[in-house]
């Protein structure tokens, strides 16, 4: 017992000096401030919200006590599959100064924008500061979802937030992440190629560890808009999200298939043309353009997807 005690005392000890021999850390001076508004509105730097072709100013102001060595300004263009590299716009070194400041425009904004400024003293102290224009909307136009790869055991599963698809490995980690999958239901003539909301994807008959009261619901409607397979339609149709739940709301219900599917958790008989609405778990709209449906024929009977593209009402909180 004694002995055990004196080898407490030591590591105590030692934790004690390791912890006291830690320098004080010296606080950043750098002040950065930030906005970001539509034209006329006042600037500042919450989170918010933009639609297709606004026009929109953003500010950023930099104080800046020991000088500054370097300024880069850079941009990240896009969110979820759609995010392109970012893309350094400017980087100034060595100015005379301790203040800069740059105020610019986005007109007629077409896609979710980023920017950032990284600032650095002469002291090699440096701060990051970044102002967000996201649209409300978010669109993928060339989304593909599987029913079996060459092995004909593969599936693939939507979460609509970011365009991105998962295999079904991929959602054990956060069911909560995925909204539908597909399925081509060939024993089923009234179903065929359908997507399924998540709750209820393992009634297919696949995957029966689905069974999991963490899986999203998604509810899906039919809408009578006419269409085509050119993702040109997509884009006039949907300016907004007002326009999601527009759409939403003049769709029909899909008729349930008991006891497989209830209340319309289920896009059946999915074919080319296609018009698809949906409505997330957490209450936001979206739509679907089919523009091709491989049914189960054809040199690989394995293999059956489905192409479109989608326009999602977009979280205001986005962090992709």
């Amino acid at each position: 017992m004694k002995k055990n005690k004196f080898i407490s005392l030591i590591i105590l000890t030692t934790a004690f000096v390791m912890v006291g021999c830690t320098p004080n850390a010296v606080e950043n001076p750098i002040v950065i401030t930030a906005g970001i508004a539509k034209i006329g509105q006042v600037l500042d730097n919450t989170e918010k919200q933009f639609q297709l072709g606004d026009t929109i100013v953003y500010k950023f102001e930099v104080n800046s006590p020991n000088g500054i060595a370097k300024v880069e300004f850079s941009n990240f263009e896009g969110v979820g599959v759609n995010q392109k590299a970012p893309v350094v716009l400017s980087k100034v070194e060595s100015l005379n100064g301790t203040t800069w400041t740059l105020v610019d425009t986005i007109k007629n904004i077409q896609t979710d924008m980023r920017y950032s400024v990284y600032i650095e003293d002469n002291n090699r102290q440096y701060k990051t500061l970044q102002v967000n224009a996201y649209l409300d909307i978010s669109r993928y136009l060339t989304q593909t979802l599987y029913d079996g790869l060459p092995n004909g055991t593969s599936k693939t599963f939507m979460n609509v937030e970011s365009g991105r698809t998962f295999f079904i490995a991929n959602t054990i980690g956060d069911p909560t992440g995925i909204d539908f999958g597909f399925a081509y239901l060939e024993n089923q003539p009234t179903v065929l190629a359908c997507l399924v909301s998540f709750d209820e994807y393992w009634n297919t008959g696949n995957y029966s560890s689905l069974v999991n009261n963490l899986n999203q619901p998604t509810v899906f409607k039919k809408s009578t808009v006419a269409t085509s397979t050119s993702t040109t339609w997509i884009k006039d149709k949907v300016k907004n999200s007002a326009d999601l739940k527009t759409l939403f709301d003049a769709a029909s219900n899909y008729p349930s298939i008991l006891p497989l599917f209830p209340d319309s958790k289920v896009a059946l008989n999915i074919k080319s043309k296609d018009v698809i609405c949906f409505k997330t778990a957490d209450g936001r709209y979206g739509l679907i353009q089919v523009t091709f449906v491989d049914p189960k024929s054809g040199s690989d009977k394995n293999t059956q997807k489905m192409n479109f593209a989608m326009v999602v009402e977009k979280k205001l909180s986005t962090n992709n």
